[in-house]
């Protein structure tokens, strides 16, 4: 067995399509309601999905249906407001 070794989970971005850790994408999540926000401590419960923090994979998703593909929904109440605490 490996010392000091753990595993890293590893989650593609919707947008691009870059494989990264997931510690290093951020997560976006759906909730019973149907809004959909960021989910930074990566804690929610929901259907989610990870994307780059880059400005092109940000304005690629609003630009095409992948977020309606991805989260089943035709369409999407996306919350740009901070989580609490």
């Amino acid at each position: 067995m490996r010392k000091g070794r753990g595993h890293v989970p590893i989650r593609t971005c919707i947008s691009c399509g870059l494989k990264s850790a997931k510690s290093d994408l951020v997560r976006l999540v759906m909730d019973e309601a149907g809004y959909l926000s960021r989910d930074d401590l990566k804690t929610r419960g929901g259907r989610g999905a990870y994307v780059c923090d880059r400005k092109e994979c940000d304005e690629g998703l609003l630009n095409n249906k992948r977020l309606q593909r991805i989260f089943r929904r035709e369409k999407l109440v996306i919350v740009t407001e901070p989580e609490p605490g």
